[in-house]
């Protein structure tokens, strides 16, 4: 029995080693100049040069269920089930339109999850799930059952350094972004079964990268660490301060990476974030 493996681009996983290891993406949108360009088009690193100088903030949507139809169509010629792995629901449409597809293919073959994740969250998921598969160790029902409570050993935490975005795109209030300006307050916020969540307000960078850091590492239960990842949408120096946190934790992270553009574009340019996964 071969089982293969579907995701969307926000697993942050380079596109070259998703399709290396034959798993299938179907990519969500952003909106530019009228124009609806798939994620996976476009460099990260440009895309936030420009969304830094821009005017106005882009819209994203989610994969068509024809994309995931064309995607599972094409994956089924080679595998016997496909599971399929997306964004949170609570954050994106896209697992409708997995999920539409899939009973227009054959919804008998396709199991399709919500992983309660984004970003590296859901990376880590994909290449554990890839790795039980070439394991031979595990069967289908354990795999969708462990795709839906992978989320619990997650832990993401992240903030913006610059509130006018998250105003912009119509996350707070003129008069909190202003506020939250003037007296140098960063948001920090955590993805708590797929929604994101305030954790708490810190006041300056260097408090920031340490709560960050310090949230990041509580540990889950009796569980211990195994990757971590560091994720920004541009912000280099601040990248640098974190990795030099967890270093001075005696810590190395595994990932050090531009954020997807499409979670990036309602984030802005300037934030800031960590993955870690525990086992």
């Amino acid at each position: 029995m071969k089982i293969g493996l579907v995701t969307d681009n926000t697993c942050n996983l380079p596109l070259e080693f998703l399709e290396k290891n034959d798993i299938g993406v179907a990519s969500l949108y952003i909106l530019r100049d009228g124009n609806h360009i798939k994620a996976v088009d476009l460099c990260p690193t440009t895309f936030y040069e420009e969304l830094k100088v821009g005017s106005y903030i882009p819209l994203t949507s989610q994969p068509s269920v024809k994309d995931f139809e064309e995607v599972y169509r094409e994956m089924l010629k080679k595998y016997d089930y496909l599971i399929t792995v997306t964004i949170s629901e609570k954050l994106s449409g896209t697992l409708n339109s997995a999920r539409l597809a899939s009973t227009m293919v054959d919804e008998k073959r396709i199991f399709v999850v919500d992983s309660k994740l984004t970003s590296f969250g859901l990376g880590f998921l994909l290449l554990e799930l890839k790795e039980r598969i070439e394991s031979n160790n595990y069967s289908l029902e354990q795999l969708i059952e462990y795709a839906k409570n992978f989320y619990n050993t997650i832990k993401i935490i992240f903030t913006v350094t610059n509130l006018d975005y998250l105003y912009k795109g119509g996350r707070i209030g003129k008069a909190k972004a202003l506020m939250g300006g003037l007296l140098n307050m960063k948001p920090l916020l955590s993805l708590v079964d797929g929604e994101i969540i305030p954790v708490k307000s810190v006041r300056g960078y260097n408090k920031m990268i340490k709560e960050l850091v310090n949230f990041s590492l509580e540990r889950i239960d009796t569980l211990k660490l195994k990757r971590t990842a560091i994720i920004h949408t541009g912000n280099l120096k601040y990248g640098t301060m974190i990795i030099d946190e967890l270093n001075n934790r005696g810590i190395k992270e595994d990932t050090y990476a531009l954020l997807d553009p499409v979670i990036g574009t309602h984030l802005g340019p300037d934030a800031i974030g960590v993955i870690t996964q525990w086992e």
